[in-house]
């Protein structure tokens, strides 16, 4: 019963209504086969019964002439004396055909001249009746089945024949060669029910046909309508569904293409909100980031004014190391200054077709010189294909990367880029970029918020190099992973979607 339910729940809306209409249209047909055959079948039967009357009807002169022969003294004379007889004066009209037989069935007398009828009436068992010795004594008996004749039939009927003493002497048959009556209607039976049964299909199969155009009809604006759920679902709010329709169905599609323009409205005032809230929180670190620099610069110019007059014997090396401080301060303010400004001013995207392996070249060449303490390995998929990105900004994005991991690497250590193309469980296909080193890892503590536009665990930085990344991949539709154990190393995973067409290199 739960292997049944099972199946059943896993039919679709359309094949469970198809099999609704088929059993309700189903049921009625077979109700209405049965009741025409039972109608039909009480006619046949009728039918029969007049067939029967009608043959009994048909018979009764043969009876009346059987049982004239079997009361004939010369009949009963030779059947005693067990002589043949020649001929019969009996007043039977004409066209009737008498045969006399023992009481072993053996024939002694038959009027016929016909050859047909006579090898007919040659054997008393081809006459359809019972023994000679089962005849009731007295009573006319018919054949059990009419007798055919190529186009006609043989009509007849039997009689006794007893001696004065009453033993038996044998059997007075009559007959008479006369049209075909009505056959047997069982045929006829057979005939209608295969008909009906005929009928019922056809019926059936049209019944079929015309509940798969109706659960069309009903179960097609539903599917557009999950269709759009998907769409939704996907992150398109401008997804509208065109149902042609006036019902409830009609109604639900209006209410969701309206669902659709507030949840879209709903997503631009969010992404306002946050957009507003990121720059508050940005602006509020920068500030913070600046009052850094400029204390120990204002330090050092203080201390520099105060030796020059109390102590100019020491104002050389108190100059020296003052603005040494604050060409070093002003020098982080001018980095701040510069990864802000990349922030506040990433251009839009330009997407166009691009090898994912010749943006990671020029991403390596962007650095310069690798330090000589760390080796760049490169495992290039030569069966990837391009993908639509914007070149520029991926290579800046993977430029972060890089110089992350370099700056990552104490002593000597290497860095592994890899690209390969892979495939998720709904079959999208996807290229996939690893960068993965051996520097001291990311504190498990501080994983949560390595996206975060303020946070940084490095001196002087702002925090927004992969708040950067971030951006710039997950607006061309892709994905970024990371995992980091201290002291062994930290692995980013990259993977951008591949659109339908592209061809594979």
């Amino acid at each position: 019963m739960i292997f049944q339910n099972h199946r059943l729940s896993t039919l679709s809306l359309k094949t469970k209504l198809i099999l609704i209409f088929a059993f309700l249209s189903f049921m009625p047909t077979i109700l209405m086969m049965l009741f025409s055959y039972f109608i039909i079948a009480q006619g046949i039967s009728k039918w029969e019964e007049l067939t029967n009357e009608l043959r009994k009807l048909r018979v009764l002169p043969m009876i009346e002439g059987a049982r004239t022969v079997s009361l004939e003294t010369n009949v009963i004379q030779a059947l005693e004396k067990k002589i043949q007889l020649s001929s019969l004066d009996l007043a039977l009209p004409e066209g009737y055909i008498v045969a006399i037989y023992d009481d072993k069935g053996n024939m002694l007398f038959n009027s016929t001249t016909d050859p047909l009828l006579q090898n007919k009436f040659a054997n008393f068992d081809d006459l359809g009746l019972p023994p000679v010795e089962l005849f009731p004594r007295n009573e006319p008996v018919l054949p059990k089945e009419p007798i055919k004749l190529k186009d006609k039939e043989l009509a007849l009927a039997g009689m006794t024949i007893y001696s004065d003493n009453g033993s038996l002497l044998g059997i007075a048959v009559v007959g008479k060669v006369v049209p075909l009556a009505p056959t047997d209607l069982s045929n006829m039976r057979r005939g209608i029910a295969v008909i009906l049964l005929f009928a019922a299909v056809v019926i059936f199969l049209i019944a079929l046909w015309i509940s798969s155009l109706i659960a069309k009809e009903i179960t097609e604006p539903i599917r557009i309508l999950v269709k759009g759920t998907r769409e939704v679902a996907d992150g398109n709010l401008l997804h509208k569904v065109d149902i042609d329709a006036r019902d409830e169905v009609g109604m639900l599609a209006e209410s969701f293409n309206i669902m659709t323009d507030k949840l879209n409205k709903y997503a631009e005032d969010l992404r306002r909100a946050e957009k507003s809230a990121a720059w508050k929180e940005v602006a509020q670190k920068f500030a913070h980031e600046i009052k850094n620099p400029l204390t120990p610069i204002q330090l050092s110019a203080e201390r520099i004014r105060k030796r020059y007059y109390t102590k100019p014997e020491e104002y050389d090396e108190i100059l020296n190391e003052g603005t040494n401080i604050i060409i070093e301060e002003v020098e982080r303010l001018r980095l701040l200054l510069d990864e802000f400004m990349q922030y506040a001013r990433m251009p839009l995207l330009a997407p166009t077709l691009t090898d994912v392996n010749e943006v990671i070249a020029n991403a390596l060449k962007s650095y310069g010189e690798i330090p000589e303490n760390i080796d760049i390995i490169t495992n290039y998929s030569d069966n990837i294909p391009k993908v639509m990105i914007d070149p520029e900004q991926t290579r800046r994005a993977f430029f972060n990367i890089i110089k992350n991991a370099i700056e990552a690497i104490e002593k000597e250590g290497k860095i592994e880029i890899t690209t390969r193309l892979i495939d998720d469980q709904n079959q999208q296909k996807w290229v996939e970029i690893e960068f993965s080193d051996t520097g001291v890892g990311i504190p498990p503590e501080t994983m949560n918020n390595l996206f975060t536009p303020h946070f940084s665990t490095k001196r002087g930085g702002a925090g927004l190099g992969l708040t950067i990344v971030k951006k710039i991949i997950d607006d061309q539709g892709g994905t970024i992973e990371v995992s980091s154990e201290q002291n062994k190393g930290t692995t980013f995973w990259i993977r951008l979607p591949v659109s339908e067409g592209e061809d594979l290199k």
